[in-house]
């Protein structure tokens, strides 16, 4: 009997207490409180953010970019437009993808014109020294995000910068080396 009516006890304080340790859980949509978490991003510091990027002149093949935005952290957040928001994102929880995160943590950026044809695409300068950058070709003709990771093969890196040739007309993309060292990227950024 003393058994029975210790359970019956404890069944009745379990019930009693149980839904004031649910209010006090803390998952990852809320705080103590209950209120929603800001997203990482809506607390991290930026770094570098570039805006602009469909301008009135680069309307023939547009990247469907609003921005590209490096976070204290090391993440690109992109926020897409058009038929690559359609293709990209997947829930209305947000609003941008992370396409460099799974490769590791992103130094710098760019936004960079090659060849003679219009095409642009976004790289990353990895805090490896390696860079990363968006296929400009599944970019503008599929409007998916592909990323193309260590492109060219070599980890000292220290900047990249476009070049306007003599003919004011095509583009060259230069990767400089911690040696001093200007590497043409435009056949590797071809994809």
């Amino acid at each position: 009997m003393k058994k029975a009516i210790t359970l019956i006890i404890t069944v009745l304080m379990i019930s009693a207490l149980a839904p004031g340790m649910s209010a006090c859980k803390k998952t990852p949509e809320t705080g103590d409180k209950g209120s929603p978490e800001p997203a990482a991003a809506d607390t991290e510091k930026i770094v570098t953010s570039i805006t602009d990027i469909d301008t009135e002149d680069m309307q023939d093949l547009p990247l469907e970019i609003e921005s590209v935005t490096l976070l204290e952290g090391g993440s690109v957040r992109i926020v897409p437009t058009g038929d690559l928001k359609k293709n990209e994102i997947k829930d209305d929880k947000t609003d941008a993808i992370y396409p460099f995160d799974e490769f590791g943590k992103v130094k710098d950026i760019y936004l960079v014109r090659f060849g003679n044809g219009g095409y642009r695409t976004v790289i990353a300068l990895m805090e490896d020294g390696t860079l990363s950058a968006l296929s400009a070709k599944e970019l503008i003709e599929d409007h998916i995000a592909v990323v193309m990771p260590n492109v060219s093969g070599r980890d000292n890196y220290v900047s990249v910068e476009e070049i306007k040739d003599e003919d004011e007309e095509s583009f060259r993309v230069i990767g400089k080396t911690d040696d001093g060292e200007e590497i043409e990227l435009d056949f590797s950024l071809n994809f």
